[in-house]
């Protein structure tokens, strides 16, 4: 097996394609990759908070990474330096993976940053990570809670609505719900099967309120408005926007797109639009 190296900023680039392509629910696009790459190339230099190791294939490609940033914490006497690290990322490439490259890098991490002094460390696991971690000494902490908040764009506005269609807002939505799963140890194809699934619940409700409305259930009777109804929709529409934005980075162009072609083919049709197809 290849052995691991420390990573240098040369690195940075590759490390931030793995995250990228391997890790986050959707890929960054070219600017946020450029920005990752960057910064991260700034953290390994002597002195910066960034760690990490890694499996070089043959042809000079990184095959599998391991990540930490480390920062202070108040000390204690499970952690007299007052130092503890995030685990950012545990990557191997597809064509790589089932060599115990993941393991040789996370292992030569966790021991540099021990002898850096580091006593405290966490990561976010997936079930498929999950025995591998345990195996290294992680156990799972029921007390430990995230929040994520995004800063405003703009101070001087005070709604993330006041864009020009809504696109991005639904784009900010969909970001925020893409890092709290990626969070979770969710990979891309996880949380699209359940943002999926969401649209359904919320189609669903739709027409459990249409049922409430018209007072068809002879148990429940009227249990719903029209109103009720107006807000259902509203919330599947808006779980589809979403739904879409997490599926593709350009939603709104392909909505667009897709709008264009429907409106096209019905419109045109006499007995829906009142005229003569074109």
């Amino acid at each position: 097996m290849t052995t691991p190296r420390r990573a240098t900023p040369a690195d940075a680039e590759a490390i931030a394609r793995l995250r990228s392509e391997l890790i986050l629910s959707e890929p960054l696009d070219p600017a946020w990759l450029s920005l990752c790459r960057d910064q991260l190339a700034g953290r390994l230099q002597p002195g910066g908070d960034a760690r990490a190791y890694v499996v070089d294939a043959p042809g000079d490609q990184v095959a599998s990474c391991a990540l930490a940033l480390v920062g202070p914490v108040l000390p204690a006497p499970r952690y007299p330096k007052g130092l503890s690290a995030r685990v950012q990322a545990v990557a191997t490439r597809p064509g790589h993976r089932r060599r115990g490259y993941a393991r040789a890098a996370l292992t030569a991490l966790l021991d540099d940053l021990e002898q850096e002094g580091v006593t405290l460390f966490e990561l976010h696991a997936s079930d498929a990570s999950r025995p591998l971690y345990e195996e290294l000494g992680f156990v799972s902490d029921p007390a430990l809670m995230r929040r994520t908040a995004l800063p405003p764009r703009d101070r001087g506005r005070q709604a993330p609505a006041a864009t020009t269609d809504g696109w991005d807002t639904i784009r900010r939505l969909a970001d925020t719900f893409g890092a709290l799963d990626t969070e979770n140890g969710l990979r891309p194809e996880e949380q699209w099967t359940l943002q999926v699934l969401k649209l359904a619940e919320e189609v669903g409700e739709a027409a459990q309120a249409v049922i409430g409305a018209r007072g068809t259930n002879p148990r429940k009777g009227h249990s719903h408005t029209w109103a009720d109804v107006q807000d259902e929709v509203a919330d599947a529409v808006i779980t589809g926007m979403v739904t879409l934005a997490r599926l593709r980075p350009d939603a709104r162009e392909h909505f667009t797109a897709v709008l264009a072609r429907k409106a096209a083919t019905f419109l045109s049709l006499p007995h829906l639009a009142g005229g003569t197809p074109h």
